[in-house]
């Protein structure tokens, strides 16, 4: 059986199309018609996802009327399985195909589960914030560029070399010039004083990166590390500004990753290949991948006895560590690829910034899908805007 199918922004009619209509318009029209005491109920169940919910999923595979960017020559482009990079300059009704991280308790009706939200650049720029900050290694660039991109910035590959040889901050302006986007090489984070006292900066995304030290140079590196956050955190605090900090875990390579074409959601599996060093190929033992979950742990257990009142924990490890596929080819199975998996750091932070700032989600799943030959598409209710937004495929109608 067909089901509703919207492209384009037109309805094409076949078979169940019209039902699949009729039950959209239907739900619609029983949400704005139930009695108050029955919203105000449902609204009181509703909420965000929280930490623990979110770590807690899969990758789904949706389908995109187009990329979310297109990275500038010099970047790897996002691959779509394999070790083959997306070919950029197709032209017409060409899908993106790709896969978007579903907390196991997200909505999928109107009555159960936490709201987990898709990234919105318009939302995330109207937050106010002036400046944010991503210390790290590689791993970080990668966020930080994927954040500009999708933000419709440019990007230059070359910015982080200049900032590791310069042992100095890079920044680009966006949303509308309102917001300062900071990134500064730093593979063991020794430069989070520059920063601080050069930038002053609201927010602060940090990450040790993929260099492999011992578990007490690692713990006397996240105390010291800390212990000046704590001192930025009191300073900004005192003076009035907003201020917030993010610590992303850090997601390990994956041996053999070209053999992969697919997401695996089954953690206790691919934690199983990450920790046989039989499958280790080449140069890749000494990275040490297989110490990175014991060594967020550590990060986690500093943070939870520091002084540090606004933090939030990204839980790079426990989404990405599903994703073997989608490494730069032919065989770097610690990078990624544009646009692809590091595009749910932004859903992440935003998630985390909106709880910050007390702000109401933006939308209500209603759980209706279509099938359509492969495409699964997912319709996204927005209460605020009274909008039906078929959003996998782009198509937005105005109740």
């Amino acid at each position: 059986m067909d089901w509703l199918c919207i492209i384009g922004g037109r309805l094409k009619s076949k078979g169940g199309c019209l039902a699949g209509t009729f039950i959209a318009w239907a739900a619609f029209y029983y949400y704005y018609s139930v009695p108050s005491a029955a919203k105000l109920q449902y609204q009181a169940k509703f909420h965000y996802c929280t930490r623990e919910e979110i770590r807690h999923g899969r990758w789904n595979e949706v389908a995109l009327p187009e990329a979310p960017y297109v990275p500038p020559e010099g970047y790897y482009k996002g691959v779509h399985g394999g070790s083959v990079c997306d070919d950029f300059s197709s032209t017409g009704d060409v899908l993106f195909y790709t896969y978007e991280w579903v907390p196991h308790n997200s909505s999928s009706s109107r009555y159960g589960g936490c709201t987990f939200d898709p990234w919105n650049a318009t939302e995330f720029c109207s937050l106010g914030w002036t400046s944010i900050a991503i210390v790290g290694d590689s791993l970080s660039w990668e966020h930080y560029s994927a954040l500009l991109m999708t933000l419709g910035l440019h990007s230059d590959p070359n910015d982080q070399f200049v900032s590791r040889r310069g042992k100095k901050s890079i920044f680009t302006m966006g949303c509308n010039d309102t917001l300062k986007l900071i990134y500064q090489r730093s593979d063991q984070l020794e430069y989070v004083p520059q920063v601080i006292r050069e930038e002053n900066p609201q927010i602060l995304i940090l990450n040790k990166g993929s260099h492999p030290v011992s578990d007490d140079i690692y713990m006397a590196g996240w105390n010291q590390t800390i212990s000046i956050l704590e001192d930025h955190e009191r300073n900004l605090t005192s003076l009035g500004i907003p201020n917030l900090f993010f610590f992303r875990t850090t997601v390990p390579g994956h041996p053999q990753c070209e053999t992969y074409t697919a997401p695996v959601n089954n953690i206790t599996e691919i934690e199983a290949v990450i920790a046989n060093k039989s499958l280790y190929q080449g140069n890749m033992m000494k990275f040490k991948w297989w110490q990175f979950k014991a060594q967020n742990k550590i990060m986690e257990d500093l943070l939870a006895q520091s002084t540090l009142q606004n933090y939030h924990v990204m839980d790079a490890y426990d989404i990405n560590i599903r994703r073997p596929d989608h490494h730069r080819p032919p065989a770097d199975c610690l990078h990624n690829c544009f646009p692809g998996k590091t595009e749910v750091y932004h859903q992440l932070m935003l998630h985390f910034l909106k709880i910050s700032t007390h702000l109401p989600p933006l939308t209500n799943n209603l759980g209706i899908y279509a099938l359509n030959g492969r495409m699964k598409t997912k319709f996204r209710v927005s209460r605020q805007l009274g909008q039906v937004c078929c959003w996998s495929v782009g198509y937005i109608g105005q109740i």
